[in-house]
């Protein structure tokens, strides 16, 4: 298939050096610009605010004008898929106040123009600059349009049973917002895989509960672990912002009857080898 390129499609933006793209990634404090988008239009636009007030010798000084152009085009790193952003909007800087101390030094506006395409349009580019905050000219043109979202995007639409396998943070969202068509939807009985995308080790586990695989991912969620002997281990040596970063969850069968539960769980287990202690952390 033919690629798209953004040019294509923003003919409008004609005057690159008038704008700053801004590639907004996971702070280093573990926080994701796509959670800030899904939870709070303000949260996100204060990534765009944002600029280092950095310090020397314990002493803040005046932060960096890395916006210093008159438009910021944003875009959220989307972390369920490689090289993949989502359209943030355009904002327009009204006012800079580069004194010492201020983190966000920017009064910001979001323009009308594009906002339809804001958390709808999938761009696919591979960035590895250290630097998220970049001059357009030298990246507009290698923007490739990847999809475009029927709605703005939101970990809150379920995407169905047959598709269910998604990233620790994106579930983290999910559960601590208490989403009641998630929630209803979860409260059944199940087998469910866990994977670690660092080392590859899986787990395979079953929600048997009052409100089956909603009840027992929440527990994850709590603590990490869930109670699993081999899944504490690791929580205890790598900590939750490893737990956040490399788990994902995967529903992999809906069980109906309790007889049933335990014989389905085994099958996965054997099929999957997550007994094997180098592929997998159950135990039994």
């Amino acid at each position: 298939m033919e690629k798209i390129y953004l040019p294509e499609v923003f003919t409008d933006i004609v005057d690159l050096k008038k704008y700053k793209i801004h590639f907004a990634k996971r702070a280093t404090n573990g926080s994701e610009p796509l959670d800030s988008f899904m939870r709070d239009m303000d949260e996100w636009r204060d990534w765009n605010r944002y600029s280092n007030a950095y310090k020397d010798n314990g002493i803040k000084k005046k932060p960096t004008d890395y916006f210093s152009r008159e438009f910021i085009f944003s875009l959220i790193s989307f972390y369920p898929e490689r090289d993949t952003w989502l359209f943030g909007g355009i904002w327009r800087v009204t006012d800079r106040n580069l004194t010492e101390g201020n983190d966000t030094p920017y009064t910001i506006e979001l323009c009308e123009h594009f906002s339809k395409f804001i958390g709808r349009l999938k761009i696919q580019y591979t960035h590895n600059e250290r630097m998220v905050r970049n001059n357009m000219e030298n990246h507009f043109s290698k923007l490739i349009v990847k999809e475009l979202l029927d709605e703005v995007y939101s970990t809150y639409v379920f995407p169905g049973y047959r598709n269910l396998d998604i990233p620790f943070k994106t579930l983290e969202n999910v559960i601590q917002n208490g989403n009641p068509a998630w929630k209803n939807a979860l409260s059944l009985k199940g087998i469910y895989l866990i994977t670690d995308a660092s080392s590859g080790k899986i787990y395979v586990g079953k929600a048997d509960g009052e409100n089956g695989i909603w009840q027992r991912w929440s527990d994850y969620i709590a603590d990490g672990h869930g109670g699993d002997v081999e899944l504490q281990k690791i929580v205890k040596s790598q900590g939750m912002d490893y737990v956040r970063a490399y788990y994902k969850f995967t529903l992999l069968e809906i069980v109906q009857t309790w007889d049933e539960i335990n014989i389905r769980e085994d099958y996965w287990k054997r099929v999957l080898m997550s007994r094997a202690k180098e592929i997998g952390h159950n135990r039994n």
